[in-house]
Protein backbone atom coordinates (compact mmCIF):
# COMPACT_ATOMS: atom_id res chain seq x y z
CA UNK A 1 0.00 0.00 0.00
CA UNK A 2 1.06 3.42 -0.93
CA UNK A 3 2.47 5.91 1.90
CA UNK A 4 -0.37 9.14 2.04
CA UNK A 5 0.16 12.08 3.93
CA UNK A 6 -2.42 15.32 5.04
CA UNK A 7 -2.34 18.00 2.42
CA UNK A 8 -4.81 20.72 1.12
CA UNK A 9 -5.77 20.01 -1.95
CA UNK A 10 -8.11 22.37 -4.73
CA UNK A 11 -9.88 20.05 -7.12
CA UNK A 12 -11.00 23.10 -9.18
CA UNK A 13 -10.69 26.95 -9.60
CA UNK A 14 -12.63 29.03 -7.04
CA UNK A 15 -13.07 30.28 -3.82
CA UNK A 16 -11.34 29.40 -0.28
CA UNK A 17 -14.13 26.73 -0.05
CA UNK A 18 -12.08 24.74 -2.95
CA UNK A 19 -9.78 23.99 -0.47
CA UNK A 20 -10.34 20.34 1.52
CA UNK A 21 -7.85 18.94 3.85
CA UNK A 22 -7.24 15.27 2.40
CA UNK A 23 -5.31 12.31 2.74
CA UNK A 24 -3.44 11.06 -0.68
CA UNK A 25 -0.15 9.42 -1.46
CA UNK A 26 2.97 10.85 -0.86
CA UNK A 27 4.66 12.00 -4.08
CA UNK A 28 7.64 10.24 -5.68
CA UNK A 29 10.60 12.50 -7.29
CA UNK A 30 10.87 11.69 -10.84
CA UNK A 31 14.64 12.85 -12.60
CA UNK A 32 15.80 16.06 -11.64
CA UNK A 33 13.80 16.11 -8.49
CA UNK A 34 13.78 15.99 -4.75
CA UNK A 35 11.20 15.43 -2.10
CA UNK A 36 11.08 17.47 0.63
CA UNK A 37 9.63 17.11 3.83
CA UNK A 38 7.52 20.08 4.49
CA UNK A 39 8.59 21.96 7.91
CA UNK A 40 6.95 25.53 7.04
CA UNK A 41 5.42 27.07 4.23
CA UNK A 42 4.15 30.53 3.37
CA UNK A 43 0.65 32.09 2.55
CA UNK A 44 1.57 33.45 -0.59
CA UNK A 45 -0.67 35.73 -2.76
CA UNK A 46 0.22 33.58 -5.84
CA UNK A 47 -1.28 30.80 -4.18
CA UNK A 48 -4.70 32.58 -4.15
CA UNK A 49 -4.61 33.58 -7.25
CA UNK A 50 -3.70 29.91 -8.72
CA UNK A 51 -6.11 28.35 -6.79
CA UNK A 52 -8.75 30.99 -8.66
CA UNK A 53 -7.62 30.26 -11.74
CA UNK A 54 -5.50 33.84 -12.59
CA UNK A 55 -2.12 33.28 -13.79
CA UNK A 56 -2.21 31.75 -17.37
CA UNK A 57 1.54 32.05 -17.51
CA UNK A 58 2.14 29.63 -14.57
CA UNK A 59 1.05 25.66 -14.94
CA UNK A 60 -1.80 24.69 -12.25
CA UNK A 61 -2.36 21.54 -11.98
CA UNK A 62 -5.48 20.11 -10.84
CA UNK A 63 -5.97 18.44 -8.53
CA UNK A 64 -3.73 21.73 -7.11
CA UNK A 65 -2.31 21.74 -3.79
CA UNK A 66 -1.09 25.74 -2.93
CA UNK A 67 2.56 26.46 -1.39
CA UNK A 68 4.81 28.16 -3.88
CA UNK A 69 7.21 29.05 -1.27
CA UNK A 70 8.34 26.65 1.19
CA UNK A 71 10.77 25.08 3.02
CA UNK A 72 12.16 21.34 4.68
CA UNK A 73 14.22 18.49 4.35
CA UNK A 74 14.97 16.73 1.35
CA UNK A 75 14.39 13.34 2.24
CA UNK A 76 14.72 11.11 -0.92
CA UNK A 77 16.02 11.97 -4.99
CA UNK A 78 14.72 11.16 -8.39
CA UNK A 79 16.69 9.34 -10.95
CA UNK A 80 20.23 10.60 -11.47
CA UNK A 81 19.19 13.52 -9.09
CA UNK A 82 22.46 14.47 -6.78
CA UNK A 83 22.77 12.44 -3.85
CA UNK A 84 24.32 15.04 -1.77
CA UNK A 85 20.53 17.08 -1.44
CA UNK A 86 19.56 14.38 1.12
CA UNK A 87 19.16 15.59 4.01
CA UNK A 88 19.90 19.15 3.30
CA UNK A 89 17.79 22.07 4.63
CA UNK A 90 15.95 23.79 1.29
CA UNK A 91 13.99 26.38 0.48
CA UNK A 92 11.75 25.75 -2.19
CA UNK A 93 10.28 28.95 -4.67
CA UNK A 94 8.05 28.98 -7.72
CA UNK A 95 6.95 25.43 -7.55
CA UNK A 96 3.56 24.39 -6.08
CA UNK A 97 2.81 21.69 -3.38
CA UNK A 98 3.80 22.91 -0.10
CA UNK A 99 0.54 22.68 1.41
CA UNK A 100 1.59 19.04 2.65
CA UNK A 101 3.70 17.12 4.44
CA UNK A 102 5.74 16.19 1.11
CA UNK A 103 6.47 18.16 -1.53
CA UNK A 104 8.22 17.73 -5.09
CA UNK A 105 10.63 19.89 -6.81
CA UNK A 106 13.36 19.99 -9.59
CA UNK A 107 16.13 20.76 -8.56
CA UNK A 108 16.26 24.15 -10.35
CA UNK A 109 13.65 25.33 -8.23
CA UNK A 110 15.49 24.55 -4.69
CA UNK A 111 18.32 25.92 -2.99
CA UNK A 112 20.14 25.41 0.34
CA UNK A 113 18.58 27.21 3.31
CA UNK A 114 21.65 29.58 4.56
CA UNK A 115 23.12 28.72 8.14
CA UNK A 116 22.01 30.65 10.67
CA UNK A 117 18.59 31.15 9.81
CA UNK A 118 15.71 29.66 11.75
CA UNK A 119 13.22 27.86 9.91
CA UNK A 120 10.45 29.61 10.66
CA UNK A 121 12.09 32.86 8.58
CA UNK A 122 14.19 31.04 6.91
CA UNK A 123 10.98 29.56 5.25
CA UNK A 124 9.40 32.77 4.07
CA UNK A 125 11.80 36.16 3.95
CA UNK A 126 13.07 35.22 0.41
CA UNK A 127 10.36 36.37 -2.03
CA UNK A 128 9.42 38.89 0.00
CA UNK A 129 12.89 40.48 0.94
CA UNK A 130 14.42 40.05 -2.58
CA UNK A 131 11.33 41.95 -4.43
CA UNK A 132 11.70 44.59 -1.80
CA UNK A 133 15.22 44.91 -2.16
CA UNK A 134 15.17 44.25 -6.02
CA UNK A 135 12.42 46.90 -6.46
CA UNK A 136 14.50 49.70 -4.41
CA UNK A 137 17.82 49.14 -5.91
CA UNK A 138 17.48 47.60 -9.41
CA UNK A 139 14.09 48.73 -10.70
CA UNK A 140 14.56 52.23 -9.73
CA UNK A 141 17.42 54.21 -7.09
CA UNK A 142 15.89 55.27 -3.58
CA UNK A 143 18.13 57.93 -2.13
CA UNK A 144 18.22 59.56 0.89
CA UNK A 145 15.51 62.33 1.74
CA UNK A 146 13.27 60.48 -1.65
CA UNK A 147 9.99 60.62 -0.48
CA UNK A 148 8.20 56.86 -0.80
CA UNK A 149 4.16 55.11 -1.15
CA UNK A 150 3.79 51.97 -0.49
CA UNK A 151 0.66 50.53 -1.16
CA UNK A 152 -0.23 47.52 1.46
CA UNK A 153 2.08 49.12 3.50
CA UNK A 154 1.22 46.90 6.23
CA UNK A 155 2.01 43.57 4.17
CA UNK A 156 5.04 41.75 3.74
CA UNK A 157 6.04 43.79 1.06
CA UNK A 158 5.23 46.94 1.99
CA UNK A 159 6.91 46.10 5.39
CA UNK A 160 10.28 45.18 4.16
CA UNK A 161 10.08 47.67 1.32
CA UNK A 162 10.05 50.43 4.39
CA UNK A 163 12.56 49.24 6.30
CA UNK A 164 15.31 49.05 3.13
CA UNK A 165 13.65 52.66 2.61
CA UNK A 166 14.37 53.71 5.81
CA UNK A 167 17.78 52.66 5.38
CA UNK A 168 18.34 54.64 2.44
CA UNK A 169 17.21 58.10 4.48
CA UNK A 170 14.22 57.73 2.54
CA UNK A 171 10.58 58.97 3.81
CA UNK A 172 7.82 56.15 3.86
CA UNK A 173 3.86 57.04 4.10
CA UNK A 174 1.74 53.59 4.04
CA UNK A 175 -1.47 53.14 2.89
CA UNK A 176 -3.31 50.10 4.54
CA UNK A 177 -6.44 49.83 7.00
CA UNK A 178 -6.26 51.69 10.16
CA UNK A 179 -6.59 48.70 11.58
CA UNK A 180 -3.31 48.34 11.20
CA UNK A 181 -1.88 50.89 11.37
CA UNK A 182 0.25 50.00 14.74
CA UNK A 183 1.74 46.92 13.11
CA UNK A 184 3.11 49.09 10.64
CA UNK A 185 4.48 51.95 12.67
CA UNK A 186 6.27 49.48 14.23
CA UNK A 187 8.69 48.87 11.61
CA UNK A 188 9.11 52.04 10.67
CA UNK A 189 6.78 53.36 8.87
CA UNK A 190 6.57 57.51 9.05
CA UNK A 191 3.23 58.40 7.72
CA UNK A 192 0.26 56.38 7.67
CA UNK A 193 -3.20 56.65 5.43
CA UNK A 194 -6.32 54.51 5.57
CA UNK A 195 -5.93 52.66 1.83
CA UNK A 196 -10.03 53.23 1.92
CA UNK A 197 -10.58 56.90 2.08
CA UNK A 198 -11.35 58.52 -0.69
CA UNK A 199 -8.55 61.61 -0.71
CA UNK A 200 -5.96 59.40 0.38
CA UNK A 201 -4.03 61.01 -2.90
CA UNK A 202 -4.67 64.36 -1.30
CA UNK A 203 -3.26 63.57 2.10
CA UNK A 204 0.30 62.73 -0.16
CA UNK A 205 0.53 65.68 -1.43
CA UNK A 206 -0.20 67.29 1.84
CA UNK A 207 2.72 65.48 3.76
CA UNK A 208 4.70 65.74 0.65
CA UNK A 209 4.50 70.15 0.52
CA UNK A 210 2.51 69.43 -3.01
CA UNK A 211 5.63 67.95 -4.62
CA UNK A 212 4.43 64.74 -4.96
CA UNK A 213 6.39 61.21 -4.28
CA UNK A 214 10.08 60.27 -5.46
CA UNK A 215 8.65 56.16 -5.49
CA UNK A 216 5.24 54.60 -5.67
CA UNK A 217 5.59 50.78 -5.15
CA UNK A 218 2.26 49.29 -5.97
CA UNK A 219 1.20 45.42 -5.64
CA UNK A 220 -3.14 46.27 -5.41
CA UNK A 221 -3.38 48.10 -8.69
CA UNK A 222 -7.57 48.26 -9.73
CA UNK A 223 -8.86 52.13 -10.15
CA UNK A 224 -7.64 53.84 -7.65
CA UNK A 225 -4.24 53.36 -9.53
CA UNK A 226 -4.85 55.73 -11.67
CA UNK A 227 -3.99 58.30 -8.80
CA UNK A 228 -0.21 57.45 -8.84
CA UNK A 229 0.44 59.12 -11.80
CA UNK A 230 -1.19 62.01 -10.77
CA UNK A 231 1.23 62.23 -7.02
CA UNK A 232 4.13 60.84 -8.76
CA UNK A 233 6.97 63.58 -8.28
CA UNK A 234 9.16 64.93 -11.52
CA UNK A 235 11.61 62.20 -12.12
CA UNK A 236 9.81 59.78 -9.95
CA UNK A 237 9.01 55.96 -10.62
CA UNK A 238 5.95 54.07 -10.44
CA UNK A 239 6.52 50.46 -10.16
CA UNK A 240 4.00 47.79 -9.95
CA UNK A 241 4.48 44.14 -8.51
CA UNK A 242 1.04 42.87 -8.62
CA UNK A 243 -2.69 43.08 -8.82
CA UNK A 244 -4.39 41.90 -5.66
CA UNK A 245 -7.15 44.43 -5.72
CA UNK A 246 -8.11 42.16 -8.58
CA UNK A 247 -7.89 44.15 -12.10
CA UNK A 248 -5.39 45.72 -13.59
CA UNK A 249 -4.85 49.62 -12.98
CA UNK A 250 -6.30 52.36 -16.13
CA UNK A 251 -3.91 52.27 -19.17
CA UNK A 252 -1.10 54.93 -18.18
CA UNK A 253 -1.34 58.22 -19.38
CA UNK A 254 2.29 58.86 -21.74
CA UNK A 255 1.72 62.60 -22.36
CA UNK A 256 1.71 62.56 -18.45
CA UNK A 257 4.54 60.79 -18.36
CA UNK A 258 6.50 63.07 -20.39
CA UNK A 259 5.29 66.56 -18.92
CA UNK A 260 6.51 64.69 -15.55
CA UNK A 261 9.29 63.30 -16.58
CA UNK A 262 8.37 60.89 -14.91
CA UNK A 263 8.53 56.82 -14.63
CA UNK A 264 6.17 53.66 -14.76
CA UNK A 265 7.02 49.97 -14.63
CA UNK A 266 6.97 46.53 -13.29
CA UNK A 267 8.57 44.51 -11.80
CA UNK A 268 8.54 40.27 -11.18
CA UNK A 269 11.14 38.80 -8.71
CA UNK A 270 11.33 35.19 -10.73
CA UNK A 271 11.65 36.82 -13.91
CA UNK A 272 14.75 38.61 -12.58
CA UNK A 273 15.60 35.41 -11.11
CA UNK A 274 15.61 33.69 -14.40
CA UNK A 275 17.81 36.45 -15.65
CA UNK A 276 20.17 37.36 -13.20
CA UNK A 277 22.12 34.10 -11.26
CA UNK A 278 23.34 36.38 -8.80
CA UNK A 279 19.44 38.07 -7.59
CA UNK A 280 19.36 36.23 -4.83
CA UNK A 281 23.37 36.38 -4.00
CA UNK A 282 23.18 39.69 -2.51
CA UNK A 283 25.65 39.45 1.19
CA UNK A 284 23.99 42.48 2.14
CA UNK A 285 20.59 40.86 2.56
CA UNK A 286 21.35 37.81 4.05
CA UNK A 287 23.39 39.43 6.20
CA UNK A 288 20.29 42.14 7.61
CA UNK A 289 17.92 39.11 7.89
CA UNK A 290 20.43 37.01 9.94
CA UNK A 291 21.24 39.83 12.51
CA UNK A 292 17.40 41.03 12.55
CA UNK A 293 18.40 44.80 11.25
CA UNK A 294 15.85 43.63 8.54
CA UNK A 295 12.60 41.83 10.35
CA UNK A 296 10.72 39.64 8.35
CA UNK A 297 6.78 40.57 9.89
CA UNK A 298 5.79 36.68 10.46
CA UNK A 299 2.55 37.60 12.20
CA UNK A 300 0.51 34.34 12.67
CA UNK A 301 1.14 30.75 12.28
CA UNK A 302 -1.60 28.13 11.04
CA UNK A 303 -1.64 24.32 10.73
CA UNK A 304 -2.80 22.93 7.40
CA UNK A 305 -6.28 22.73 8.40
CA UNK A 306 -6.35 26.18 8.95
CA UNK A 307 -5.32 27.00 5.60
CA UNK A 308 -9.30 27.28 3.62
CA UNK A 309 -9.78 30.13 6.73
CA UNK A 310 -6.56 31.76 6.11
CA UNK A 311 -7.02 32.11 2.45
CA UNK A 312 -10.88 33.39 2.99
CA UNK A 313 -9.28 36.62 5.92
CA UNK A 314 -6.82 37.10 3.17
CA UNK A 315 -9.40 37.58 0.61
CA UNK A 316 -11.05 40.00 2.88
CA UNK A 317 -7.62 42.00 3.82
CA UNK A 318 -7.57 41.18 7.22
CA UNK A 319 -4.17 38.99 7.38
CA UNK A 320 -1.51 41.13 8.27
CA UNK A 321 2.67 40.82 7.36
CA UNK A 322 3.13 37.28 6.18
CA UNK A 323 0.88 34.63 7.95
CA UNK A 324 2.96 31.12 8.15
CA UNK A 325 1.98 27.60 7.63
CA UNK A 326 3.22 24.81 10.49
CA UNK A 327 3.42 21.63 8.69
CA UNK A 328 5.93 19.49 10.27
CA UNK A 329 7.35 22.16 12.17
CA UNK A 330 11.28 21.82 13.36
CA UNK A 331 12.28 19.08 11.32
CA UNK A 332 15.87 18.29 12.22
CA UNK A 333 18.00 17.83 9.64
CA UNK A 334 21.47 16.20 8.04
CA UNK A 335 22.63 13.26 7.64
Amino acid sequence: MAETMRAVVADKTGGPEVLTLQTVAVPEPGPGEVRIKVAYCSMNPMDVFARQGKIPWMRVPMPFIPGIEHAGVVDKVGEGTDKSWIGKRVHSRNWWGGNAEYSVAPTTNIMPMADGLDWKTGSVYMGMTYTAYHTLHSACRVRKDDWCLFHSGAGPIGIMLTQIAKEAGAHVIGLCSPAKFDYARSFGTDHLIDANSDDWDKQVMALTGGMGVDIIVDGNQGPQAAKNVEIIAPGGHVVYIGATAGSPAPDVPVRALITKSAFVGGFNLPLLEKRRNDARDVKQVLENIKSGKWRVPISEEVTLDGVPDLHRRFADRKVKGRAIIKVGGELPFGK
